[in-house]
């Protein structure tokens, strides 16, 4: 069981890495000229917050242990996104 889990989540793992990598198109970046009034980058920051992008779509849980039995009854693996610490320190 432990290590079809293991498996689930590698995969999920390199599967996210690799659309990342597919959409990470250099070009679409503004360059700091183009941004260099105020409405411009609101413009920039309404273009970014209406993107239609996967993660946003995801039912992401903020409790590791009721996100952990959820997974163990619908048998499902679970994805643990830590960033900069660990989750208990709230820095995540």
């Amino acid at each position: 069981m432990k290590a079809a889990l293991i498996a689930s989540a590698a995969m999920l793992i390199a599967a996210l890495a690799g659309a990342a990598a597919e959409q990470a198109d250099e070009s679409a970046t503004p360059s700091a000229s183009k941004l260099a009034t105020p409405e411009a980058l609101k413009a920039e920051i309404e273009t970014l917050r209406d993107l239609k992008v996967a993660w946003k779509k995801v039912e992401w849980r903020t409790c590791l242990l009721g996100a952990l039995n959820e997974a163990a009854r619908e048998k499902k693996p679970v994805f643990l996104w830590v960033l900069g610490g660990a989750p208990a320190d709230g820095r995540c």
